[in-house]
């Protein structure tokens, strides 16, 4: 199978900050919305990990 790589949108206009560690976001791969915390790769990444072994 090959590997599709996911789209991404600019939002550097929008002057996004991480929910955890306030790093400057300037993609992301879905359309912000205003209810909801964004996170960079980094922070995204570890919350996905920790939550993973919470359900296991």
């Amino acid at each position: 199978m090959a590997y599709q790589k996911r789209k991404m949108y600019d939002v550097s206009h929008l002057g996004l900050r991480c929910a955890d560690c306030g790093a400057d976001i300037k993609e992301l791969p879905f359309e912000p919305k205003d209810d909801r915390p964004v996170y960079c790769r980094d922070c995204a990444r570890r919350r996905r990990s920790q939550s993973s072994r919470i359900f296991r």
